[in-house]
């Protein structure tokens, strides 16, 4: 079978283009890393922080349901129970130093190498608990001020507060839904 200039000519540049091209290295595979047990405490912790700030949360949304009611004298709604409101309270004026002591643990503690991506990104998720911690305070702080009958007066910081939670969450991998159990 007879060859054309044009099937040469290809078949050249094939063939020395293979021969010229280099056999990249292979490398071996990272080493996995395994965290410290300090890892699975701090993970506890941000998630007990998250879920002081979720309950914490329903409560002031409570409350703005029941001061919007109050002044709408539409829809009656129940304001939070003592407990809860007291609970609610203490949540949001500690929650910003239970936050910054885990920062610090996190991104003060001194670990392997091999681990120090994971440390970063842990001390990410953790700074942003600090700024949930604050946006709990701030409304927290409003409701101390707003005048009687105001029902729109914290609104606006109560979903800074759940926009901060949900930004918060992203980093620990949790959602605020809850399962709903059906009956048969």
């Amino acid at each position: 079978m007879p060859f054309g200039r044009r099937s040469l000519l290809l078949s050249a540049i094939a063939a020395l283009s293979a021969a010229c091209t280099r056999v990249a290295a292979t490398r071996p595979p990272a080493a996995t890393a395994v965290l410290p047990a300090g890892f699975d405490r701090w993970n506890q912790e941000a998630q007990g922080i998250l879920s002081d700030g979720l309950q914490t949360l329903r409560t002031f949304d409570d409350f703005q349901a029941f001061r919007v009611g109050n002044a709408s004298a539409g829809l009656v709604w129940d304001p939070p129970t003592g407990a809860a409101w007291d609970e609610a309270t203490h949540v949001s004026r500690g929650l910003h130093g239970r936050a910054e002591q885990l920062f610090r643990g996190v991104s003060t503690a001194t670990l392997d190498p091999p681990v120090w991506r994971e440390q970063r990104s842990l001390a990410d998720a953790t700074h942003n608990l600090l700024d949930l911690g604050d946006a709990l305070g701030a409304y927290r702080d409003r409701v101390d001020t707003l005048p009687p009958g105001d029902a729109a007066g914290g609104l606006e910081l109560l979903e800074a507060a759940w926009s901060q939670w949900d930004a918060a969450a992203v980093g620990w991998s949790i959602s605020r839904s809850e399962p709903i159990a059906c009956g048969r």
